[in-house]
């Protein structure tokens, strides 16, 4: 576990028992631009000595070609080991407890920190120790053969496991790595005025503050007022290009799935217009409130999500843009209702 986190965190492929050095690397570590590093792992109930240590060290360098090298001990060491490390080029890091049970509580610990950084929901204790048990088991197991495990595999194993024990730590994942950011919104007349239904475009930023590439599959904008209600779905990405919706909309790209890659954010206006179905209304807004409320699907999350939920007023002035090639923009910022409250 201490693999996953700070200046380790680079590693692409570990391998333990390798079997070409002579038994003297119990674990080989490979990092980008064919870097490695070799480690021996020792352990004792008794004093480990500094003679030992230095004749170890001596083995594991001559062992074969690193860039660095590492002797790992547990159990308790003479005080003269750690203020003579290094030893023929080898580190000799502070030793770890031979208690198993501690050593599982620290395992523990760093499985939540890895969690963290992957923004996976805490897992309960329970979960995380078998996790960290079926961690051990999986690396032992590929011990015996001498098998390279690389990063992607490693990491395909927790996220595995923890789908399967706690499906739902995935699911808020999800909902914690995707934001859609939206605070205004654009109406105008319809390409079919006898409608009159508006056409809306919806500025938005979808921001990804995770690991992993997200898709977008798709939008829908739930408007309702007065006892009616009425959906609309995006058909197109709107361009820079042209006055009015309807030549944007022209101009533009038909909607598709939309991929955000990790730590970035996507910037679109995507036009909306009314779904034709039974039960929804397709004619012209009343004057009165609406609220409305916009939904994003993700690929891989088996429900969509609401994103937000807001509240705006028609009146006769924004009616005023129907027959027309005019667009009205609102804006939804909480700011605008905080300053009109306080």
């Amino acid at each position: 576990m201490d693999s996953l986190h700070s200046e380790n965190n680079d590693w692409v492929a570990v391998t333990i028992e390798p079997e070409s050095f002579n038994d003297k690397v119990d674990i080989l570590w490979e990092f980008p631009e064919g870097r490695r590093r070799l480690q021996q792992v020792k352990s004792s109930k008794n004093q480990i000595g500094l003679t030992d240590v230095v004749l170890w060290c001596k083995e594991l360098k001559a062992s074969g070609k690193a860039d660095s090298y590492q002797l790992i001990l547990s159990g308790p060491i003479a005080a003269s080991v750690l203020s003579g490390a290094p030893f023929s080029g080898v580190d000799v890091p502070p030793p770890v407890s031979l208690d198993t049970l501690a050593l599982l509580e620290q395992a523990i610990t760093k499985l939540d920190r890895y969690l963290i950084g992957r923004v996976i929901a805490p897992l309960p204790v329970a979960i995380r120790e078998s996790l960290v048990y079926l961690i051990s088991g999986r690396l032992l197991d590929g011990a015996i053969h001498g098998n390279r495990l690389v990063r992607e595999e490693f990491d395909g194993w927790l996220l595995h496991w923890i789908t399967a024990a706690y499906p739902e730590a995935i699911e808020q994942r999800l909902s914690v790595d995707c934001s859609v950011l939206w605070s205004s919104l654009e109406i105008s007349s319809p390409a079919e005025i006898s409608r009159r239904a508006f056409e809306v475009i919806l500025p938005l930023t979808i921001v990804n503050g995770g690991t992993s590439t997200a898709i977008v599959e798709w939008f829908l904008l739930k408007v309702s007022s007065s006892g009616r209600e009425m959906r609309y779905r995006p058909v197109a990405f709107a361009s820079d290009i042209g006055n009015g919706t309807l030549a944007r909309r022209i101009a533009g790209m038909p909607f598709g799935e939309l991929a955000v890659c990790p730590n970035s954010a996507v910037r679109c206006e995507l036009m909306f217009v009314p779904i034709e179905r039974s039960g929804y209304a397709v004619d012209e807004w009343p004057h009165c409130c609406h609220e409305l409320e916009l939904f994003v699907k993700y690929s891989g999350q088996s429900a969509p999500r609401s994103v937000k939920k807001v509240s705006i007023h028609v009146s006769i002035d924004e009616s005023s843009v129907l027959g027309t090639e005019g667009v009205r923009r609102i804006s939804i910022s909480s700011l605008e209702r905080f300053l009109d409250e306080f």
